[in-house]
């Protein structure tokens, strides 16, 4: 018995139909579509509760709101871009703002979403950030409904919202104030906006490659498949139109602001596929053995997305996006440096795969079983609810992996709290205080907790030496180095000096202490001890004339 023609109708046989069902029509007039109206919007609010109720609850009732998870997520540092490009950027060209060089590395969405909240909220808060990626993947959650409803009717769009709105997964990285939620939110926007309003669609495909990079591929992907659909030009136009007119901005921002249009693309794939940044490529047995089973995902994903591509039924963009992401994220954790990694291997890698592995499941349990034997339908919900309880036992590694992070968050407000101290001191107020780059969560709590304003800090990762060739040290160089060191330090008017502990990122600090012990007349002990290996140091160097500085630095480079 063929099942799935009868359920999932391909585009040949609905060419079968009537003659009045137009083969190049848009897929709204397709019957599977067309004979189902949406869902009352009492069950869209309904679904949207039930998404916001279990978010609100885990941010504000299980996890420390002001710990997004010091160390297991990039949310601070997220916050730290959004923050400093508020105080520092938006008067500087305009242009997004790091201190470790990497504020173009993931997308212009997530920091103008959150300046647009900084201004309208008057908090710089992280849980503003946390509460924008919360009502992004509720979002997610009613667009999952949505487009269930529409392809496989109500039974299904219950089942595959209830999976995702009560997923420990999706729940934690909604709530961990990262990025995904936005993009993930932004892809199904389009697709539920296909095929009627499709202008709108491709700027939501546009403003999801703006949120996150993989989402490049994902908007790329979907936008051949809505080409590829038999549709007239007509009716792919304004969604081609919607997307070029995004993608166009973002390529010429980015190419203005980097020199390179593909910059995030780019940069990710050096560094996250390649392991551009890696030291060492060797894998260990236990990884080796894990390229079998994301192997296998990636053939099985893969046939599904031909298939998908190849018969396109009416929820043919869907499946295409659901089978992307998995081959790419098997793929990327299987294949490329990510697998030497374990701390990639986090939750927010699998909120939509997951996702999705549940709509095909609840299509199966509760659509296809039941058309194939009545007597199944109530097994399938039996089975679906049990699906559903069966994945909270992954709140045990993931609120383990949460909670292991707050004594060190904890020790980073104490340390905030410490470095404002001093830094709002008399003599020291109002000046400008030198960083590490590598320290987001310090930042936060030292303009939260310490009173640090944003626009009074600088990093030590564009100190002299980052331009200068890798082992050039002050105790070979003092003749160079130490005008160098002065001018730096003179020309950004830094009065404290935060030096952390040495390490190959912070590899400038034995050059930092060798120049304070030649020069001790510039420096003062602020007599406070931080822990954890910070020392914070008051300077009074005195300003030297372009001209020297100039001179340093052409003999640098000689």
């Amino acid at each position: 018995m063929k099942l799935l023609p009868r359920i999932l109708a391909d585009e040949d046989e609905l060419d079968r139909q009537p003659p009045e069902a137009d083969p190049e029509a848009d897929e709204a007039l397709w019957p599977a579509a067309k004979c189902r109206a949406g869902p009352r919007h009492r069950w869209v609010l309904l679904v949207a509760i039930g998404a916001l109720i279990p978010r609100l609850t885990y941010l504000f009732v299980f996890s420390d709101p002001e710990n997004a998870g010091n160390g297991f997520t990039d949310a601070y540092h997220h916050w730290q871009i959004s923050y400093l490009t508020k105080e520092i950027g938006l008067s500087h060209g305009p242009r997004l703002w790091d201190l470790r060089g990497v504020e173009y590395f993931w997308g212009l969405l997530h920091p103008v979403l959150m300046n647009l909240l900084f201004f309208a909220t008057g908090s710089v808060d992280i849980i503003v950030a946390r509460l924008l990626s919360l009502a992004f993947g509720s979002l997610a959650v009613v667009l999952i409904f949505l487009l269930c409803h529409r392809y496989w009717g109500m039974p299904v769009a219950i089942a595959a919202s209830a999976f995702a709105a009560l997923s420990p997964a999706s729940v934690f990285n909604d709530d961990a104030g990262m990025v995904e939620p936005i993009a993930i939110a932004f892809l199904l926007l389009g697709i539920w906006l296909t095929p009627k309003r499709g202008f709108w669609a491709g700027l939501a495909w546009g403003f999801a490659a703006m949120a996150r990079v993989e989402a490049w591929l994902f908007g790329v992907g979907l936008v051949v498949a809505w080409v590829l659909g038999r549709r007239s030009a007509a009716h792919r136009l304004p969604l081609l139109t919607g997307w070029v007119l995004v993608m166009g901005f973002y390529l010429k921002f980015l190419l203005d602001q980097t020199g390179n249009a593909i910059y995030p693309l780019y940069w990710n794939f050096q560094v996250v596929a390649l392991g551009s940044a890696e030291t060492s490529s060797t894998l260990t047995p236990e990884q080796q053995l894990l390229r079998i089973p994301l192997g296998a995902i990636v053939l099985v994903s893969a046939a599904g997305l031909a298939w998908s591509l190849w018969k396109r039924p009416p929820s043919y963009l869907l499946l295409t996006y659901g089978y992307g992401y998995w081959v790419f994220q098997a793929g990327a954790l299987g294949f490329t440096a990510l697998l030497r990694h374990d701390s990639e291997w986090m939750e927010r890698r699998f909120e939509f795969p997951l996702d999705f592995a549940a709509i095909l499941v609840a299509v199966l349990l509760l659509k296809v079983l039941p058309e194939h034997r009545q007597s199944l339908k109530s097994v399938g919900w039996v089975a679906a609810a049990a699906g559903v309880l069966a994945m909270q036992v992954f709140w045990g590694p993931i609120q383990n992996a949460y909670t292991a992070t707050e004594p060190g968050y904890q020790d980073q407000v104490r340390l905030g709290r410490a470095v404002g101290a001093v830094y709002n001191r008399a003599e020291y107020r109002g000046g400008v205080i030198s960083v590490p780059g590598n320290a987001p969560t310090l930042i936060y709590t030292m303009v939260r907790d310490g009173g640090v304003p944003g626009d009074r800090i600088t990093s030590q990762f564009y100190d002299p030496f980052y331009y200068l060739p890798a082992g050039y040290h002050y105790s070979d160089h003092k003749d160079v180095a130490g005008p160098l060191l002065q001018c730096w330090l003179s020309n950004t008017q830094t009065r404290l000096l935060l030096i952390p502990p040495p390490s190959p990122f912070n590899a400038s600090v034995l050059d930092y202490e060798a120049f304070i012990s030649d020069n001790p007349q510039w420096f003062t002990a602020t007599g406070d001890q931080l822990g954890d290996g910070l020392t914070i140091v008051g300077v009074h160097v005195p300003a030297i004339s372009k001209d020297e500085c100039a001179q340093a630095a052409r003999d640098a480079t000689a």
